[in-house]
């Protein structure tokens, strides 16, 4: 048990295995990276605009990857936590 500057006891819980997590961060820029020509050219193929396809790849594309691995991590924290 350890006393925190609030007075309160709170006893230590298990270590948290980082590693997945960073593993899931790496997979996710070599996600972005594989893919973001592929977002590119879907786009170009239904006629939408340069400015459109571009916000598309490069905004939206690693705003979805950085939200499903947070979601992923949090599952993991979850259900690795007591």
């Amino acid at each position: 048990m350890s006393v925190t500057l609030a007075g309160r006891n709170e006893k230590q819980g298990r270590h948290f295995p980082m590693w997945l997590e960073r593993i899931l961060l790496v997979s996710v820029i070599a996600t972005l990276y594989f893919f973001h020509s592929d977002i590119a050219s879907y786009f170009q193929s239904q006629g939408s605009p340069q400015w459109l396809t571009l916000i598309a790849e490069w905004c939206l594309l690693p705003m979805a990857l950085l939200m499903l691995s947070e979601i992923i991590s949090r599952l993991i924290q979850s259900i690795h936590s007591d």
